[in-house]
């Protein structure tokens, strides 16, 4: 096992947004202030088996809530889904979720410890989707693989725009319906909109055959 390797242990990241009902929506003020408190009082809860947590509001039409958290086991991602369901089932249905795990690049030389990625100050906006690709990706000769990705990176890192947007490219082989979750954080989302626009320009685009459903949320400390 490599320096890198050893250094990042396994790291499991949920996304998992959530529906509203009609019956929130007449709960009094009052209540929705006790619900968005036992959230919060939840995820304290399990502090000392996550390596991050964040809860935004979702914009898309399909769901309400979103809640992106990690953990170094699947037990303890399992534990918030359930504790969540069971807490807020009479106000709220999961609509959309997607385990993944989050690796060092096979494309780049391991840098940062993992963890420490996680724990920085969040930014306002939250994007993430499933991502898939076509099965000649993998019959292409690693070394060439490596060059196509180096120059995707290359331009995400020369874009003013894409600087100012964190990626977490995650893993989900075997875990989901899909091969990729990826995410990013971001103060604007106009400037991962076109950041995002310009990597449509990147010859790895070519292998891409699903990135849908878009999820995108608005950090908040009280949800509710």
């Amino acid at each position: 096992m490599n320096k890198g390797m050893a250094s990042n242990p396994e790291i499991y990241m949920m996304v998992l947004s959530y529906r509203l009902k009609s019956s929130f929506y007449s709960l009094t003020a009052e209540k929705r202030e006790a619900m968005s408190a036992a959230t919060s009082d939840l995820f304290t809860g399990y502090s000392g088996d996550l390596v991050n947590h964040h809860s935004y509001r979702s914009m898309r039409s399909d769901g309400d809530i979103v809640f992106w958290y990690s953990a170094h086991s699947p037990e303890a991602i399992e534990a918030v889904k359930f504790s969540l369901n069971d807490k807020f089932s009479a106000y709220m249905r999961p609509n959309y979720s997607m385990i993944s795990l989050y690796e060092d690049s096979p494309y780049l030389k391991p840098g940062n410890v993992l963890d420490d990625t996680l724990r920085q100050q969040p930014l306002k906006y939250f994007v993430a989707y499933p991502m898939s690709k076509q099965p000649e990706w993998y019959l292409l000769d690693y070394e060439e693989r490596k060059k196509i990705m180096a120059e995707h990176i290359g331009m995400a890192l020369a874009d003013p725009e894409g600087r100012m947007v964190r990626s977490y490219t995650t893993y989900s082989y075997g875990l989901g319906d899909q091969e990729f979750v990826v995410l990013y954080e971001t103060d604007s989302l106009a400037a991962w909109s076109h950041a995002t626009r310009k990597l449509r320009e990147a010859r790895a685009r070519k292998w891409i055959v699903n990135e849908t459903p878009i999820i995108v949320g608005i950090l908040r400390e009280k949800l509710f």
